[in-house]
């Protein structure tokens, strides 16, 4: 059984690669207990919520892990990804392109 957020995190990716994204939204929110200032945990439900078309709340996650990590390119993109498929086209030209901000 997992002990720290980190290894919660790694769970739920596991789970995520295979398909298995409610029980890895689970595991990350998980992780999100144990350490609620880890973007890493915050990334991977949202990649889950993502990858589940539960948009709106990717988009929550999203924001709350820019807030701990605001240089997270990969999360930029995504959430940028996101807002293409919410057909919220400016918005996601905008975060494409704060992720590619150094």
């Amino acid at each position: 059984m997992a002990k720290s957020a980190k290894e919660w995190v790694e769970r739920g990716r596991g789970l995520g690669r295979k398909g298995k994204h409610a029980e890895a939204i689970t595991c990350c929110e998980k992780a999100i207990e144990l350490d609620s200032t880890s973007a890493d945990a915050w990334l991977c439900k949202c990649n889950e919520l993502k990858a589940m078309e539960k948009f709106d709340e990717a988009l929550t996650c999203y924001d709350n892990a820019l807030k701990l990590d605001p240089k997270a390119c990969q999360a930029w993109v995504s959430k940028g990804n996101v807002l293409f498929k919410l057909r919220r086209d400016d918005e996601a030209i905008q975060a494409i392109d704060w992720g590619k901000r150094d």
